[in-house]
């Protein structure tokens, strides 16, 4: 095992030694052995992958190693498929929880609450707008943390420009411009023009000589124009057993000495590296005659044989991507990656000081769980479950083999005369009587038995791993997934802070955005590059359960009711919450957004008082925003020439006492029924209980109601009065 004092280790050269990266690759693996041929194992027992299978599930002598069966030719050999369960059970818990957990950014050094909503919205307009990619690899990562025990998410920033070729024709540059299509044809620019070409469009001075000579031969030529430019941060999921490897000593991924990143590509892609990389033409050159040569000779191997070449559909070539803690000449730290191929190994794709500002691996790696402080001591689901399995599918294969005997017992017949078939339908010659028969099945445990056997491993397994069922206690069961939540949040953490950061270096300087639930656009600004922010998320295990929720969600309104005297309780914000466990995910589409309910009501209330004044009669809905359209009309009655006109006119001063009488009854229905759930009025501090009462909404809308009134004459006042009794 190499150290990591090795000086390659520790220093940077402008010239990496390749030969000492790619052993120190190979004894990477090597040393991992024992833990990547464990990740094998796991990969079967999920898949129910074994020596000997069949396409019938059923033992066959001729699969075997041995050649013999047990306990006989064709008996049960069946898929059981616990492990498997569990892992996709605790993957919908968890990508659940991402799709709608609540992003939140806080500032480390300020208390910028208005910038903190801004960036909390941003990033999840981000990830779920522009990293279409998030939520599938976020999945594939899920996958990697239940059945290998570590998934590790790669970070980086995208940008590149998609292009595609077009057609110009020369007939064209000459109606736009003359000049130039002259010059063209008649050649006499063509070194001029073929430098404006490579400026324009990229390519090199014999492309646009090529271009010029297709233009004046053929009248058109294609050029290349950009389609489209990418621009964003990126994340990709990677095996840990495949693609990622560290030092088998490794205890912070952070902190280790090198990460080797295994990337598969193709000879075209690899190529393709040369112009939009910078990769040396060299190194590309040789790798692809490997790959042919490797190709032609059929000498192909595994992935985890350690052998360079991978085949399926398509040649692959697998490119070693070496991130590095290294020191410069002056004992600074930096990360420096080198490109190569583990069997060339005297020249290099590329070797350059990784500039994410971060300072970090781009990888956030996470375990599913932490029994000690080395990387690979982590054991999986499979690894766990294993043995329960295989007791399960014993029981399984046992009891389908039982229904097996008792359907078609064997049959006992004298030497050299036996039934040649059985059946149903089937002839038999007729035997002396007891000749022929049925053999005794030997007493077995009983279904019963097995029905309890097979029972009891699967509320232990449940129990285990924290699944609800007979048997579990919910509130252990709930402890545990909140745990694994929790853990795959931790995670994300890191991954949202590398993509913040990236951003923050890479983007652009400002950006226009609009998330769901809000109508208008909002600006997302970088800021300080410098500026840090810490990132959680937010969800209860509690909340897959709708009732549970809804239940609390009435508690806190309750309790809202009751102490909530200074308005601090944001019951739009509960109310979407509650509608959010009915109709998860539909919440953000049929709820109305605060500042739109409120203009909405105060629009209605208008068209309220409109059909008031022109004699229509009031109609007050039961569920409304009563509140705010009595201070909407409170208004409207204060206004000089609204109450001129209510003195003057008796009738519209009976279609507003009507409307009052009903706005009071609904104010008075509503606060009844919040008397009934609590018992009592809600208190405001110092006052008792039916002091309260007398200061509640609809008693203060009367009382102002009165006083606006005041005006009238006596005779007026009387009918007022009488109509209030």
């Amino acid at each position: 095992m190499l150290s990591a004092a090795d000086p390659e280790l520790l220093y940077v050269s402008k010239k990496p030694d390749i030969a000492y990266l790619a052993q120190t690759y190979k004894e990477t693996q090597s040393d991992l052995g024992e833990w990547l041929d464990r990740k094998q194992r796991d990969y079967d027992v999920r898949n129910c992958q074994w020596a000997g299978k069949s396409d019938d599930f059923k033992k066959h002598a001729s699969l075997s190693s041995t050649g013999e069966v047990f306990p006989w030719q064709g008996s049960s050999d069946q898929e059981v498929r616990m492990a498997d369960e569990i892992i996709n059970c605790n993957v919908s818990m968890v990508m659940n929880a991402i799709r709608r957990a609540h992003i939140v950014a806080t500032p480390t050094e300020s208390n910028d609450v208005e910038r903190s909503a801004v960036i909390s919205n941003f990033l999840r307009w981000l990830i779920n707008t522009k990293m279409t990619e998030f939520y599938s690899e976020m999945e594939l990562s899920m996958n990697h943390l239940f059945e290998k025990g570590m998934t590790v998410t790669y970070c980086y920033y995208d940008q590149q420009e998609l292009k595609q070729q077009q057609t110009i024709r020369l007939e064209e540059i000459a109606q736009a411009l003359p000049s130039i299509a002259e010059v063209i044809q008649d050649g006499s620019m063509d070194d001029e023009l073929s430098e404006t070409l490579k400026e324009q469009f990229g390519v090199s001075r014999t492309k646009g000589r090529s271009m010029l000579r297709e233009l004046r031969k053929d009248g058109e030529t294609t050029v290349p124009v950009t389609r489209e430019v990418i621009s964003r941060p990126k994340i990709k999921a990677l095996a840990p057993d495949e693609d990622v490897f560290w030092p088998n000593y490794t205890i912070d991924p952070q902190e280790a000495p090198y990460v080797f990143h295994v990337v598969n590509m193709t000879p075209e892609q690899i190529r393709s590296k040369i112009n939009t990389e910078g990769w040396d033409k060299k190194f590309v050159e040789e790798v692809v005659e490997l790959a042919n040569n490797a190709e032609a000779e059929d000498n192909l191997y595994n992935i985890r044989e350690q052998d360079e070449f991978v085949h399926s559909d398509d040649q692959y070539v697998k490119i070693v991507y070496c991130y590095q803690r290294l020191l410069d000449e002056d004992n600074i730290p930096g990360i420096y990656c080198t490109i190569f191929h583990a069997s060339v190994t005297e020249t290099y794709a590329k070797h350059q000081l990784m500039d994410y500002a971060h300072g970090k691996y781009p990888f956030t790696v996470s375990t599913w769980e932490r029994t000690s402080k080395r990387l690979y001591s982590s054991r999986s689901i499979p690894t766990i479950a294993e043995p329960d399995q295989q007791a399960l599918k014993v029981e399984v294969d046992s009891a389908i083999d039982a229904q097996s005997l008792t359907t078609l017992p064997p049959i006992e017949h004298p030497l050299g005369r036996s039934v040649s078939k059985w059946g149903p339908g089937v002839r038999v010659p007729y035997r002396t009587p007891g000749e022929v028969r049925f053999a005794a099945i030997p007493p077995g445990r009983g279904s019963v038995v097995n029905v309890e056997l097979r029972r009891y491993i699967q509320e232990q397994v449940n129990r285990y791993f924290g699944r609800n069922g007979p048997g579990v206690d919910p509130v252990e069961a709930q402890m545990k997934q909140q745990h694994i939540i929790d853990k795959v949040f931790s995670h994300l953490r890191q991954v949202l802070d590398q993509i913040f950061s990236l951003y923050q270096q890479y983007g652009p300087d400002e950006e226009f955005f609009r998330v769901t639930g809000m109508q208008d656009l909002q600006k997302f600004s970088k800021g300080n590059p410098g500026e840090r922010f810490d990132f959680s998320l937010q969800f209860d295990a509690a909340s897959q359960d709708p009732a549970q929720m809804l239940d609390r969600v009435k508690a806190i309104a309750e309790l809202g009711g009751m102490l909530d005297k200074n308005g601090t309780l944001d019951t739009e914000r509960l109310l979407q919450i509650a509608v959010g466990q009915i109709l998860p995910g539909a919440a953000e589409s049929i709820m109305i957004p605060k500042e739109t309910a409120s203009q909405k009501a105060v629009e209605e209330e208008r068209q309220t008082i409109a059909e008031i004044y022109a004699g229509v009669p009031p109609n007050v809905r039961p569920n409304d925003a009563h509140e705010m359209k009595l201070q909407v009309f409170q208004q409207w009655l204060q206004q000089p020439d609204v109450t001129q006109k209510v003195q003057q006119d008796p009738a519209l001063q009976e279609r507003i006492q009507n409307y009052l009488q009903q706005r009071q009854m609904q104010v008075t229905q509503k606060q009844n029924a919040q008397i009934g759930r609590l018992g009592a009025a809600p208190t405001q501090f110092g006052e008792t209980p039916s002091a309260a009462l007398e200061t509640s909404w609809h008693h203060s809308v009367r009382v102002h109601t009165d006083r606006r009134l005041e005006d009238l004459p006596r005779k007026q006042k009387q009918w007022h009065g009488r109509r209030c009794q």
